[in-house]
């Protein structure tokens, strides 16, 4: 029975009137089971006209709230509420989902293993808290990338939101909006394609932060490459490797940073047309992204399928290439709604170079996912430039590095300032007390560590309380530790032998890939045995190569680094 309002209450007000109207819908929805519900049925329950009821089945549909079938046209409950409610039955503790069974590792895998023939075997693990972002779309084998990070935000009659503001060196905001994205990017598209850019194919963008950057990503997904971003400020050296280690099919960049391009290189160059000079072999972005006629398809990717290969850094002696696969959508938007609490309504500054892992997977990749706007500021960080820019935008939710933290400390005026922010978030390295104490009482809002690499993306966090932050039990991580892991993460802390310390006991912080739904990594794309050095106790566990331990709540308290440690640097 679908409880009808009270004619006697007056009507909440603004979105949460729509709220209430869209869970009504839902429960309507839930009572036609299993024939499901015609709109006029749902009309009529509910009491609402039809455009209106047609525009809320909509924006649950797009959540997979709801599912309509095509040919009888009746609305049924949609995939997406699976996971939400095994996470109800799992803090309830109803029936709750069976953790992965783990098994020994199976010999001829390549990895060392500590014992013989097996590990030492461990006790029952509980399962990880479950994540409500296991989502359906980023799980298959034809999975519309392209059609995910852009074309459903314009086709959700929404395209003239912007995509991206970009602000040059001096102080010009530019708008590119998710229409205009679509648009330009099956354009330049059909320029990849014309120049062999195939299914799979690694392009190589050595860009600034601007429009062009996100027109290439979204081109390449297109057409079902990898998106292989090169920071600007790597040498020639650096650049060269990279192209030849991943067999890179083509480059994108512009005039000033071709310079970099090794002179021996063979591959097709597109160049941002510029005041620096073209070259007669050069492919012009703009004029040829114009000519081109739209690629009409998307390609369809398999969950395991790589859409980004992200490099570490030239301090590395061999730098290793991490694949980013679709089916690492699921973390990515778990941490930008839950881990930066990014809400609707904020306005959010990922300071991070999308050269770097965090800015590519959540300055790029997260923003467009969510249908969110992003910001890109021009040239080399600048404090009076962010100071600026925190202004001018009104930012509320905002990401940088520690780099930049300490940056805001050596240039301190003496006074606070007056800024919209509502969170700050750092990743890259734990930060002293004295430092934090310093930028909470300047911004006036806390500041709050997150932990990961470009293997996991954040995985631990101080923002997120599983008891929920309204909760009148609820208990903020306490002051110095990384935080507690994310939902769809277990999280330990191995002794040198591979056993799971006690709580107190020091040392490697590792992931229990057998309880980790979330956990994406699978192999470095050129060491197998830098790759081993990860599992070096089987696959059961990824290592992290950090030292910390475990506390009675959950918390994890950081002790330092291992020696081949491998952080999720920010970029300056």
């Amino acid at each position: 029975m679908i409880r009808q309002p009270d004619p006697a209450t007056p009507p909440a007000a603004g979105g949460t009137q729509s709220l209430e109207r869209a869970i009504a819908l839902l429960r309507a929805v839930a009572a036609a089971e299993p024939d499901g519900a015609r709109l006029a049925d749902l009309m009529a329950a509910v009491g609402l006209s039809k455009a209106t009821a047609h525009r809320l089945l909509m924006a649950l549909a797009r959540e997979a709230l709801v599912d309509q079938d095509m040919r009888s046209k009746r609305y049924h409950l949609g995939s997406g509420l699976v996971p939400l409610g095994e996470l109800a039955q799992w803090r309830r503790g109803i029936d709750p989902p069976s953790p992965a069974t783990s098994q020994p590792p199976e010999t001829g895998s390549g990895l060392p293993v500590a014992g013989s023939p097996f590990p030492e075997p461990q006790p029952p693990a509980p399962a990880a808290r479950p994540s409500a972002f296991l989502r359906p779309e980023y799980r298959g084998i034809s999975i519309p990338l392209a059609h995910l990070l852009c074309d459903r935000h314009v086709r959700a009659a929404d395209g003239a939101r912007a995509a991206l503001l970009h602000e040059s060196v001096a102080g010009q905001t530019t708008e590119l909006s998710f229409a205009r994205l679509a648009r330009d990017s099956a354009r330049f598209a059909t320029v990849l394609a014309g120049l062999g850019v195939r299914r799979g194919d690694r392009v190589a963008v050595l860009l600034p932060k601007g429009p062009e950057l996100l027109i290439t990503a979204l081109a390449i997904w297109r057409l079902g490459g990898v998106y292989m971003p090169l920071f600007t400020t790597y040498t020639t050296a650096a650049v060269a490797y990279r192209l030849a280690d991943s067999e890179a099919r083509a480059i994108v960049t512009n005039g000033f940073l071709r310079r970099k391009v090794p002179r021996d290189n063979t591959r097709p160059v597109v160049t941002v047309e510029g005041d620096e000079a073209f070259g007669p072999d050069a492919v012009p972005f703009w004029s040829s992204l114009h000519d081109a006629a739209p690629l009409a398809e998307v390609a369809r990717y398999r969950e395991c399928d790589a859409f980004a290969l992200i490099y570490t850094s030239e301090s590395e002696p061999t730098p290793l290439g991490v694949s980013l696969p679709v089916k690492a959508l699921s973390g990515i938007e778990q941490y930008m709604r839950i881990g930066l609490d990014l809400r609707d309504d904020d306005i959010y500054w990922n300071m991070a170079d999308p050269g770097w892992a965090y800015g590519a997977y959540y300055g790029l990749v997260g923003p467009l996912l969510l249908g969110r706007t992003t910001i890109f500021c021009d040239g080399p960080y600048d404090v009076r430039q962010g100071y600026r820019m925190l202004t001018k935008f009104g930012v509320t939710n905002l990401t940088a590095a520690p780099s930049q933290i300490r940056a805001w400390h050596g240039a301190d005026p003496g006074v606070s300032h007056q800024f919209a922010l509502r969170i700050l978030s750092v990743v890259g390295e734990p930060l002293p007390a004295d430092l934090i104490a310093w930028a909470n009482r300047t911004v006036r809002v806390p500041l709050l560590d997150q932990y990961g690499q470009r293997e996991t993306g954040i995985f631990i966090v101080n923002r997120y309380d599983p008891d929920g932050a309204d909760s009148p039990d609820a208990v903020q991580p306490p002051s110095g530790s990384l935080g507690r892991p994310m939902p769809g993460f277990r999280v330990v802390v191995l002794d040198p032998d591979g056993r799971e310390a006690p709580v107190g006991g020091q040392g490697e912080i590792a992931i229990d890939v057998d309880h980790s739904p979330l956990f994406w990594f699978e192999s470095y794309a050129n060491s197998p045995d830098r790759t081993a050095r990860r599992f070096r106790h089987g696959r059961r566990y990824y290592l992290t190569g950090d030292r910390a331990f475990l506390d009675e709540d959950g918390n994890i308290h950081y002790r330092g680094r291992a020696s081949d440690a491998i952080q999720m640097q920010q970029g300056e």
